[in-house]
């Protein structure tokens, strides 16, 4: 049999080691991948599986580089040109699990040419297998003769030099060390320490074997410091030093660079600071900040880096030196950086200049971090008011009283209000009513204006353009003040009561600005600032009408439609139309204008506080559409998209039209479309009044649609306001009392600022999406505080800060490919792009676009969707008349989504044979109801078949956790679900479902057949055609929702497994007619194959001939198992062909296994089975290997077989379904062995207590069938450390 292997194309797993070689140059591990990237531009230098399969634990370099300058010759165009290139070598120690890999790197750096660096590397030698696990290694430089040492027990080793150190120290997972000559691979020296214990870390310090120390994480909750070469009278090495306090096992430990101080972290999510100096016995400094545990944690003398299984990297201030409390916290906690997903930031490194560090994830992305932000500009961090963190601010107080007012008396002024103009600019409102312009750049001050009207209460705001502010005051007042002193000030009388709120707003023209001013009981009045004159012109435009309590909280106007977006404080979010006619009406009575759209709890009950929108184009038909973005208090932002906007062009048919025709709106419901059948569910109610559910039936004729595209909640504080700073979507809000930035696009937290909490008046500025040029000012205590940022890419070191894209944080449990043909125009481009969506245990659903023809990025992240309550379970595809895609899990949670899927802009050249780029909307469209009566239902897998391209129409077939099968209708003209039935046969939860079409021609509906597994084992076979018809005969009648339908019992079921089945094929044979192959895996480890004809019953009455009349029946008597297929729980099955399948397991091998049938009449005995279970790529195991890995079982049949002895058809029958323990033996009472018959057969002898030891081991052999495992693979092997 030829050699056949798996190619390795991509890996996405955990970031488990990151080193950097120097400034530019940064190393990882990820699975057995060893990568280099390139910091400044953020590009893969190299990438090779170094490791086979095991994971790179740690990369350990030399500590010096070896560098030299070389010539090349280059010719060109019959030129000779000379490049000068530096040379850097160095060696590395990677290792992982039991294995040691010494690396040679060689990086070769272009002087005169703007050219990335190259990358090539040696392997060297390789110590494999270790008698441990390795936590730590460490390069010896030979032994160094140090007069002031107290060590008794020296050894004088070979010395090496500083660039190629030829020893090397190993720490071991039971504390014991050893001491490897990397040239012959010897161990020179062990020692095990006297504390006898198991580590989950371990650390070295010192650089020769004389100073070497050891720092011991114990499963005990003690870190125990030891001299390597130190020993008492039994041989072991003492313990000089016990660090005792941590309530949790010791995840990592961490020297200081000079060694004086050392970092311990723990499963009881401190991180403790400890003095190592052996005589003196002090408390040690403890940080506590992260809200899980904490993995690793790297000391930068008065500065702190730790990750932690909460996603995050923080710093802190260490002030061990300095005379504070034991106990620290947020008070020290300089900076939170939050940007991976799901759970665990498992690598850490800083680069040797000490101003970036990079974090590596279990969402396979690597980020890089300004720690010289923190250090110089103080961006990022959390701030709290002591004497030791005032300095990082910029604090304004007001100048005093006699330099710009004259009041009687001791009066106090202090700042009531305050606007931020520009990045250095404020002007502040004081509680005796001066308007003050302040610069912190010049320091100098400007009095405004001055009005008893502003005392004591001061509502501001500033334009975006930063030459007006506006002023309301108690009295219903509003004020026009220019920054500048471009006009005199404007005042107005308009309300009659208090101003509640304003809102400056720009329109095309820059010079006429939009102003809307709310004061008490809903008066909101719009008026219009026109400062093209030298006297600028305020005048009213007319009243804003509103629904009862409607408290205006934000704002936002589109010039380009002339629309006016308000959302409320009690979740409302209304849009007027300013093409209005009354709008020209010259009159002088007051014209009110109604929202033409009003939506009801768009964030719940709690406030919209930001509105925000973009101007979009849809990829489908180029039409113009507006993206609405809000915020709420409720810690979420919600996307719509309003459809239709042409209509709003029209001004001239809208001047002419009146009130009796209005626009027709129609509001499309993005979750619940039924409000009696779903009235008691939390999702958001839109426009509940019966004005609007009028509308929502009327057919739309040149209208305006809106629909929500996408809602996720961002964090359990407020969300304040939604901006978009270079095309990037920015969030800010405020958790307990930090304020932070969040960037949405990139999925992380740019930094947070403790200030106190929301309830204050605040502002933010911010250039440049990389907030390199960033001003937040805030008031507390009645001063006003300015924390700025001014940076440069150049200064930070790196462009990017995601050198590599992320994958899920946590376990993924489906992906699923789109087979369905895209409505691409790919001109003469042959590649059709790869997409997939996956779903895990973080809850997010996301899809990829795979390039097959990159070697870096080539796996896209094009969507990501956080919007399940828990783990996804199953992720479905179908295509009536749009792509939809069905995801499911638990809560009972089953979702629809619209995808549209468009090209990207930048696409390859023409004729180019790349793959093209897509990009994808994803649209909310419809979530099914929850019908269990058990609270904690979960929807284990589901299986989705389009019904009727025409109308829309699909089945889903769900298999529910409380052992219900359930069939939906889902309607895409309505976005409704409807239960067709369901049905109760399994007795235990079911695992898996998969429905079979059998074509019936032209003249019969098709068949309908279900598969469904459970914990049980059992395999039910349903014929379900009969209910569907049923039912869609009544809906296309009634055409609404009607009684569930009983789907009845399954037409036939069999035992596959002993346990539950994780996972199921079926595969229509392609020589055999109504023959199918029905595959299974299991928690058994086996691998189950029955065949089933389905066929149509030749005997039905000619009466009868629409009717849906199938039979199904086992091909044959027996079940094929293939008994330990894997060395645990199967967990994925896919059939390539007739004759191919591949199967994986929790043992994280894949693996392929071939199935010989002849002929279609007949299939010949099996000639062999082989089992290659083992490493990668390796297909020849002799049986003694096989018996030591315990991979693999001979039965006395496998013996029969490799004897070639031939068996008569009634010895096969007899033989065929033998189990190998005599418990089995007894109950089938088919065979009998006995020793005598063993000892014949005599190539292996079978004892009784050999058949008991192995009574799991079960082969079947149909006498028709043979199998081969051809290949297997490890895909990856995880360490239980981590």
């Amino acid at each position: 049999m030829d050699t056949q292997k798996f190619q390795k194309l991509f890996y996405a797993g955990p970031i488990t080691s990151l080193c950097f070689h120097n400034d530019i140059i940064l190393l990882s591990g990820q699975g057995p991948y060893f990568k280099v990237f390139y910091v400044p531009t953020g590009n893969l230098l190299y990438s090779h599986p170094i490791m086979e399969y095991w994971r790179i634990y740690r990369i350990v370099p030399v500590k010096f580089v070896k560098k030299e300058e070389i010539t090349v010759e280059e010719n060109k165009n019959n030129k000779t040109y000379y490049n000068s290139i530096i040379k850097e070598q160095r060696l590395l120690a990677i290792y992982g699990s039991k294995t040691i890999q010494i690396v040679n790197i060689s990086i070769d750096y272009y002087k005169d040419k703007l050219e990335l660096p190259r990358v090539s590397i040696t392997l060297g030698s390789r110590l494999s297998p270790l008698r441990d696990w390795v936590h730590d290694v460490k390069w010896l430089y030979g032994y160094i003769n140090n007069s002031t040492s107290t060590s008794t027990n020296s050894v004088d080793f070979v010395g090496s030099s500083i660039t190629n150190p030829a020893e090397l120290a190993i720490a071991f997972a039971h504390n014991f060390v050893e001491i490897y000559n990397i040239q012959n691979k010897t161990c020179v020296y062990s020692i095990q320490c006297e504390e006898r214990c198991i580590l989950y870390s371990a650390r070295f310090f010192g650089d020769t074997l004389n100073e070497l120390i050891l720092a011991s994480g114990t499963v005990f909750n003690q870190v125990h410091l030891w001299d390597v070469m130190k020993k008492n009278e039994f041989g072991d090495g003492v313990v000089f030093k016990k660090l005792i306090g941590h309530e949790g096992v010791i995840f990592g430990v961490n020297f200081s660079d000079d060694g004086k101080i050392i970092s311990s972290v723990s499963d009881d999510r401190t991180i403790r600071v400890w003095k190592t100096d052996r005589n003196e016995k002090s408390n040690p400094l403890i940080f506590y900040g992260h809200m899980a545990r904490v993995w690793d944690c790297q000391i930068l003398d008065n500065y702190l880096i730790s990750i932690s299984e909460d996603s995050t990297c923080r710093v802190w201030q260490n002030s061990i030196d300095l005379n504070v409390d034991d106990e620290a916290s947020d008070v020290n906690c300089l900076a939170c950086w939050e940007g991976h997903v799901g759970k665990s930031v498992w690598s850490l490194a800083i680069d040797p200049s000490r101003k970036i560090v990079a974090t590596g994830g279990g969402d396979s992305e690597i980020r890089l971090w300004s720690l010289s932000s923190v250090t110089n500009n103080k961006i990022g961090m959390q701030f709290f008011f002591s004497e030791h963190s005032d300095k990082d601010l910029i604090k304004i107080e007001l100048p005093p009283v006699d330099s710009y007012a004259h009041l009687e008396g001791n009066t106090r002024e202090h700042i009531r209000n305050f606007v931020q103009v520009d990045y250095s600019t404020v002007v502040i409102a004081t509680n005796y009513g001066h308007l003050l312009r302040y610069s912190y750049v010049t320091k100098e001050w400007l009095s405004l204006y001055n009005s008893k009207e502003l005392r004591n209460y001061t509502m501001m705001k500033v334009s975006n353009c930063g030459r007006v502010v506006c002023c309301g005051s108690i009295n219903g007042k509003v004020f026009v003040i220019s920054v500048n002193q471009e006009f005199q000030t404007i005042e107005k009388n308009l309300h009659q009561y208090k101003v509640f709120e304003l809102f400056l707003e720009e329109t095309e023209d820059p010079n006429i600005l939009h102003v809307v001013s709310h004061a008490i009981h809903n008066e909101i009045y719009l008026l219009k600032l026109d400062l093209n004159d030298s006297e600028p012109r305020f005048e009213m435009l007319c009243k804003l009408s509103v629904p009862p309590q409607f408290q205006l909280m934000s704002l936002a106007f589109c010039p380009s439609y002339r629309l006016l977006i308000c959302g409320s404080r009690e979740s409302g979010l209304a849009i007027y139309n300013l093409n209005s006619p009354i709008l020209s009406n010259t009159e002088n009575s007051i014209k009110e204008l109604s929202p033409i759209i009003y939506l009801k709890k768009t964030h719940g009950r709690q406030a919209v506080t930001s509105v925000a929108f973009r101007i979009d184009k849809l990829k489908s038909n180029e039409e113009e559409v507006l993206m609405i973005y809000t915020s709420g208090r409720d810690g979420g932002y919600i996307k719509y998209r309003l459809r239709g906007l042409s209509i709003l062009n029209l001004k001239t048919n809208y001047s002419e039209s009146t009130e009796k025709d209005p626009i027709i709106i129609e509001i499309n419901k993005t979750k619940h479309c039924d409000d009696d059948l779903y009235e008691d569910t939390k999702d958001y109610n839109i426009d509940s009044d019966n004005s609007a559910k009028e509308l929502q039936k009327k057919e739309l004729v040149d209208g305006l649609i809106l629909e929500q595209v996408y809602k996720v909640k961002i964090t359990k504080g407020w969300l304040e306001r939604v901006v978009f700073v270079e095309d990037e979507l920015i969030l800010l809000g405020f958790f307990r009392k930090r304020f932070f930035v969040y960037n949405e696009d990139k999925k992380y937290e740019m930094f947070s600022v403790a200030c106190g909490g929301a309830h204050r008046m605040w502002h933010f500025k911010a250039k440049d999406k990389r907030m390199d040029k960033a001003s937040f000012m805030f008031i507390r205590k009645e001063n006003v505080y300015i924390y700025s940022r001014e940076s440069s890419a150049i200064n930070e070191g790196f462009n990017e800060c995601n050198l590599q894209g992320n994958f899920h944080g946590r376990e993924c449990r489906i992906v699923n490919y789109l087979s369905y043909p895209l409505d691409l125009d790919l001109g003469n481009n042959d590649q059709k792009p790869i997409m997939f969506a996956t779903g895990a245990e973080d809850s997010i659903l996301r899809l990829f676009q795979y390039f097959p023809d990159k070697q870096e990025k080539n796996l896209v992240s094009l969507c990501s969707i956080k919007k399940h309550t828990s783990v996804i379970k199953s992720v479905e595809w179908s295509y009536g008349t749009e792509l939809l895609l069905f995801s499911s899990g638990a809560n009972e949670e089953l979702r629809c989504w619209k995808i549209e899927v468009s090209l990207a802009c930048n696409q390859p050249d023409a004729g180019s044979s790349a793959y093209p780029s897509v990009g994808v909307n994803c649209l909310e469209w419809s979530l099914c109801p929850a019908v269990s009566e058990i609270p904690e239902t979960r929807i284990m897998d589901t299986s989705v078949c389009l019904i009727n391209s025409f109308k829309g129409l699909h089945f889903i077939a769900a298999v529910y956790s409380d052992s219900v099968l359930r069939v939906w209708l889902f309607d895409e003209k309505k976005r409704k679900f409807f239960l067709i039935g369901d049905a109760k046969f399994h007795t235990r939860c079911i695992l898996q479902v998969r429905h079979l079409v059998i074509s019936a021609g032209e003249n019969s509906k098709d068949g309908i057949i279900l598969f469904t597994s459970a914990t049980d084992g059992r395999i039910a076979i349903w014929d379900v055609s009969r209910p569907i018809y049923s039912y869609l005969d009544l809906y296309d009648k009634s055409n609404e929702a009607i009684d569930s339908l009983d789907l009845g019992e399954p037409v036939y079921y069999y035992q596959a497994h002993q346990s539950g089945i994780n996972c199921l094929a079926i595969h229509p044979m392609s020589y055999y007619n109504s023959l199918y192959m029905i595959v299974a895996g299991g928690d058994d480890n086996a691998i189950s194959i029955a065949y089933f004809e389905i066929l149509w019953d030749t005997f039905r009455k000619e009466d009868d001939y629409n009717k849906i009349q199938l039979i199904i029946r086992p091909k044959y008597r027996e079940i094929v198992k293939i008994e330990a297929a894997h060395g645990s729980s199967i967990q994925g099955i896919h059939v390539l062909n007739d004759t191919k399948i591949l199967s994986t397991a929790l043992d994280q091998r894949l693996n392929l296994w071939e199935i010989d049938f002849y002929s279609r009449d007949k299939i010949d005995k099996i000639d062999e089975v082989k089992y290659f279970v083992d490493k990668c790529d390796e297909v020849k195991y002799s049986k003694d290997e096989f018996d030591k890995r315990n991979e693999v079982k001979y039965s006395k049949d496998e013996i029969d077989k490799r004897n070639e002895e031939k068996y008569s058809k009634n010895e096969f029958n007899k033989r065929d379904e033998v189990k190998y323990s005599k418990d089995e033996l007894d109950k089938r009472n088919e065979v009998e062995y006995f020793k005598d018959e063993l000892d014949k057969r005599n190539e292996v002898k079978y004892f009784k207590d050999e058949l008991d030891k192995r009574n799991e081991v079960k082969n079947e052999f149909d006498k028709r069938n043979e199998f081969k495992l051809i290949k297997s693979e490890f895909v990856d092997v995880c360490d239980p450390n981590i």
